[in-house]
């Protein structure tokens, strides 16, 4: 625990220094290059001081960012737009041209926010549970122990909906690749038990790193078995809900404390909603698995708590991607701004242009070395 505070620590003030250094890095640019623009400067402080803490919270440095956080990246991004217009106005079309980097990350964070604001239920899914007489309710109203579902960071929860047999929900996320981001999506169905359970884990597959085999040959082909104790697993997955976890290929089944969890890695539309639920309804934990291995858990908290393995962070990680995204911001708007100030007439830049060129590369190098490393560190963590 205190070596996890100390990385957070060490991400934190490393995280402010490549703030300021790559905030008067943006301010001086101008002068690197031989150019005057006016409002660059109040341009660029506004850019340090919120777009840039508003991207690393968007790529990953919170997980299920709050209300207030996204309000705040929404004001961070309309004042930048709002200053970047007007320096444009009033510098001229060069000014356009070398902040083209700032208006890619302003794209992707408004492109993010849009992804991850909460929505409220769609229709299909309304029509659905009064259908089938249940209830919409708020995520963050439920009381739900912590699951352990794989998702990524900035998560968001919507569709939410209670069953005579448990919640139903869709989860939102974004997975990073380096620089590349992918939105993901997940549907979820929980259940509560009355006692917590030891871990245990049936994800599609087949024989690959399967902990138990089990008399299904159906069942071993289609899923893999994670878990410690042989009779505990076959306690659990007796006949019935192995039938109920075939007829709803492809799905994965968790089970941690007292949550008891399916998911799978699609969107919750109206007929998954019905299917999720329906086999939710028929994962049936015996009565002597519960007296047998069950313990006294502690009670379930307010609101959604997500927990797994895409959704661990470390120091190393969040350091990697901090740099990236200074370095390549930096060496894309030094490449913009000689651009710009290229076609200028009295084009005169303090340095040689090779240098300012070599300079934007070994940046962008930086960059590209730290998403790689960042890309190995994962794999070996």
């Amino acid at each position: 625990m205190r070596r996890n505070l100390g990385g957070r620590d060490f991400v934190s003030v490393a995280g402010m220094l490549l703030v300021v250094a790559t905030g008067l890095g943006l301010i001086m640019m101008p002068g690197v290059v031989g150019a005057d623009w006016p409002g660059w400067s109040s341009l660029m402080f506004l850019v340090a001081v919120l777009v840039i803490p508003v991207s690393w919270v968007l790529i990953g440095l919170s997980a299920g960012t709050a209300t207030v956080a996204r309000w705040i990246a929404v004001l961070a991004v309309g004042a930048v737009l709002a200053r970047l217009v007007w320096s444009t106005y009033d510098a001229g079309p060069a000014v356009l041209i070398a902040v083209l980097p700032l208006l890619a990350i302003l794209v992707v964070v408004s492109a993010a926010l849009a992804y991850l604001w909460p929505r409220a239920t769609t229709r299909e899914i309304k029509e659905v549970a009064q259908r089938n007489g249940w209830s919409l309710v708020d995520p963050a109203a439920v009381r739900l122990p912590a699951l352990p579902l794989p998702v990524g960071r900035s998560w968001t929860v919507r569709n939410a909906v209670q069953t005579p047999d448990g919640i139903a929900f869709e989860v939102r996320w974004l997975q990073w690749r380096g620089p590349v981001c992918r939105p993901r999506r997940m549907s979820v169905f929980v259940a509560t038990l009355p006692a917590g359970l030891p871990a245990l884990e049936v994800r599609p597959g087949g024989l690959a790193r399967s902990d138990l085999t089990l008399e299904s040959a159906e069942f071993n082909r289609s899923f893999d078995v994670i878990g410690d104790d042989a009779r505990y697993l076959t306690a659990v997955l007796h006949p019935r809900t192995m039938q109920a976890l075939l007829d709803a290929r492809p799905v994965s089944l968790v089970v941690a404390g007292t949550a008891l969890v399916l998911y799978a890695d699609h969107p919750l539309t109206a007929d998954a909603l019905t299917r999720g639920a329906t086999t939710l309804a028929r994962i049936d934990v015996p009565r002597h698995a519960l007296d047998d291995w069950g313990y006294a858990a502690p009670p379930p908290g307010h609101g959604m708590r997500l927990t797994g393995s895409r959704f661990a962070r470390s120091a190393g990680a969040a350091l990697l991607r901090m740099t990236t995204l200074a370095t390549g911001l930096l060496g894309l708007t030094l490449f913009t701004c000689l651009a710009a100030a290229a076609t200028e007439p009295g084009f005169d830049p303090p340095h040689s242009v090779g240098r300012l060129l070599t300079g934007g590369a070994v940046l962008l190098a930086i960059a590209a070395g730290c998403a790689l490393a960042r890309r190995t560190y994962l794999r070996s963590a």
